[in-house]
C-alpha cells in the first residue's frame, strides 16, 4: 500500500490505533520472513540449502602420510589421536579416493547411528580372494542363529574351553609358564565354530594353517591393497601379494574339504551355516562363491570372540580387584545361571568398550546428502570411516573414557547406551552377535571361575580387520575358593 493511501485512511482522532496496527504488522511480517529464511537454510530439499555447507575440520596429514597410516596396523589409535588433535570427533581426510567426493571419519555416536541406520547406505567389504567388493547379502543366513542353533553353538564352545582348560592350561599352571591368550583362544573358538556352523572336524595342522595364511591375506587385502589399489597389477614383482594370493589358495583348498565333507554327511543338521548356504539357490551351487561364503562366516565367526575376551582378560588381569569381585559374583551362582550375572555383563560390555575388534574396517558410503549434528554438509556418495574405537573413547559421552570401570554400566545414560554399539546397528548390523555374546559370556565366566589371571606381558595392540593385543601373554594360577 503506497503511502498516499495511507494518507487517505489517515484520521488525526485514530492514528495512535493505526501505528501500533502498522508496526505489528510490520514486524509479523518480518519474523515470517525470517522463520522461513530459517527453514529454507536447514532444509536439505531448499533451493539455499549451500547456506548449510559447513565443511568438516581437515586433517594435515599429506595424502602420502595419510595413505601410509590407512595401510598400516595402528589406524584406531592414529584416528582417535587424530581426532584430539583437530577437536572434533568427525573429520575428513586427505585421501582421494575415485568415485567418492570426499573421505571422512564419523565417530559422534548420533551421526554414526544416523550413518548404519540410513537404508541407502553402502557396506563396504573388505576382502575375499579376488579382492575388495560389496558386502554379500546376509538376510538368508540368519536361520543359522537362531535360539535354538545359538544354545547348541554355545554349548559346543563351553566343551571345548573345558577341554582346553583340562588338557593345556592346567600343565601351563602346574609348570609356572605364562602363555600366548590370543593364540590359545583363537584355536578353541575356531575349532567351537568348525564343529557347530560347519559340521566339519577341523585338525591342528588346519586350524594353524588357517590362522596364519588368515593374517597373511588381511595384511595384504584389508591393509595394503586396500590403500594401494595398483598393488593387484604388480602380483608379479611383489613378493608379499604373491605370498597372499597363495595363503588365499591354501584357504580356499580348507573350504573346498569342507563343502564335501557335507557332502558326504549321512545326516546333516538343519539350519546350520553350511547347510543354509549349500541350499541357498542365490549360489547356484557355486563352489568358488560358497567357499567365499564360509571363508567370510569362519573369519567373523572366530576372530571377534576369541579377542575379545582376550582383550578382557588382560583387563581384569591389570585390574584385579574388578576380577575378584567378578569371581565372587559368580561363585554365589549356578553355572548354569552365569549368563544371567549383570557384573559380567558389565565387565564385558567394558572390555568391548575400551578394546572393540572391530575397530576401523567399517566404511560406509552415503546414499544421501547428509548434515551432521553439528552442522557439518557430507555428500552423497561421500566415503565414511566409522571406527568404534574412536567413538568410544568420546569423554563427551563416557566420563574418563580410557579407564576399565565396569561400574559405569551400572546405570547407565541413555547417550552411553546409543553410543554403544560394537556390533554395529541398522539392517547391516552383525548376523551373530548374539551367538557371540553368549560366547564371550560363557568362556569368559568358565575361565575366571577357576583361574587368577595376571599379565606377563601387555604386548601391542595392532590389526588390520581385527584389532588385536599381540603379543599378550598371561599367567594362571588356580583361584582360592
Amino acid at each position: 500500500m503506497s503511502t498516499i493511501t495511507l494518507a487517505t485512511f489517515y484520521n488525526p482522532t485514530q492514528w495512535h490505533y493505526q501505528e501500533v496496527a502498522l508496526a505489528v504488522g510490520t514486524v509479523t511480517a518480518a519474523l515470517l520472513f525470517l522463520l522461513y529464511k530459517v527453514y529454507v537454510t536447514v532444509s536439505t530439499n531448499g533451493k539455499e540449502k549451500k547456506i548449510t555447507k559447513k565443511s568438516l575440520p581437515k586433517s594435515s596429514m599429506s595424502i602420502l602420510e595419510t595413505i601410509q597410516m590407512m595401510a598400516g596396523r595402528k589406524v584406531p589409535i592414529q584416528l582417535f589421536d587424530m581426532a584430539k588433535d583437530l577437536g572434533s570427533w568427525n573429520f575428513e581426510l586427505n585421501l582421494p579416493v575415485p568415485g567418492h567426493p570426499k573421505v571422512v571419519v564419523v565417530a559422534e555416536a548420533e551421526d554414526a547411528r544416523s550413518i548404519f541406520r540410513d537404508s541407502l547406505e553402502k557396506s563396504l567389504h573388505v576382502c575375499n580372494a579376488n579382492g575388495c567388493g560389496m558386502a554379500p547379502p546376509k538376510k538368508g543366513n540368519r536361520a543359522a542363529f537362531s535360539q535354538t542353533h545359538i544354545r547348541r553353538m554355545n554349548q559346543v564352545a563351553v566343551k571345548h574351553t573345558e577341554k582346553w582348560l583340562k588338557e593345556i592350561l592346567t600343565p601351563i599352571v602346574q609348570n609356572n609358564e605364562s602363555f600366548d591368550v590370543v593364540k590359545e583362544l583363537l584355536k578353541v573358538v575356531l575349532r567351537a565354530f568348525s564343529e557347530t556352523a560347519l559340521q566339519y572336524d577341523i585338525s591342528d595342522e588346519e586350524i594353524y594353517m588357517f590362522i596364519t595364511e588368515w593374517d597373511l591375506i588381511a595384511k595384504e587385502y584389508v591393509l595394503k591393497s586396500a590403500a594401494k589399489p595398483f598393488r593387484k597389477y604388480l602380483t608379479a614383482i611383489l613378493p608379499e601379494r604373491r605370498r597372499a594370493v597363495q595363503a588365499c589358495d591354501s584357504v580356499y583348498k580348507l573350504f573346498h574339504r569342507i563343502i564335501n565333507n557335507y557332502r558326504n554327511l549321512d545326516s546333516p543338521i538343519e539350519g546350520t551355516v553350511i547347510d543354509l548356504i549349500m541350499k541357498n539357490p542365490t549360489f547356484k551351487n557355486d563352489e568358488n562363491i560358497i567357499a567365499s561364503e564360509l571363508f567370510l562366516y569362519m573369519v567373523a565367526g572366530h576372530d571377534t570372540t576369541a579377542i575379545s575376551v582376550s582383550w578382557i582378560l588382560m583387563e581384569l588381569g591389570k585390574n584385579p580387584q574388578e576380577q575378584r569381585s567378578l569371581r565372587e559374583a559368580l561363585s554365589k551362582m549356578k553355572p548354569e545361571e552365569w549368563s544371567k550375572s549383570e557384573l559380567l555383563r558389565n565387565v564385558a560390555r567394558e572390555g568391548m568398550r575400551l578394546h572393540p575388534v572391530s575397530s576401523h574396517a567399517i566404511a560406509r558410503e552415503l546414499g544421501r546428502d547428509m548434515i551432521t549434528k553439528k552442522g557439518y554438509f557430507l555428500q552423497k556418495g561421500t566415503l565414511a570411516f566409522l571406527p568404534f574405537y574412536v567413538i568410544f573413547r568420546n569423554n563427551e559421552i563416557f566420563e574418563d573414557a580410557e579407564a576399565f570401570l565396569p561400574s559405569r554400566w551400572e546405570n547407565p545414560t541413555e547417550s552411553m547406551k546409543r553410543a554403544f554399539i560394537p556390533f554395529a546397528t541398522g539392517v547391516q548390523n552383525c548376523v551373530g552377535q548374539a551367538l557371540a555374546n553368549a560366547e564371550l559370556h560363557s568362556i569368559l565366566a568358565r575361565m575366571i571361575y577357576e583361574f587368577d589371571f595376571s599379565v606377563e606381558d601387555e604386548g601391542y595392540p595392532e590389526g588390520s580387520l581385527v584389532f588385536t593385543p599381540v603379543g599378550l601373554r598371561m599367567k594362571a594360577t588356580r583361584a582360592k575358593p
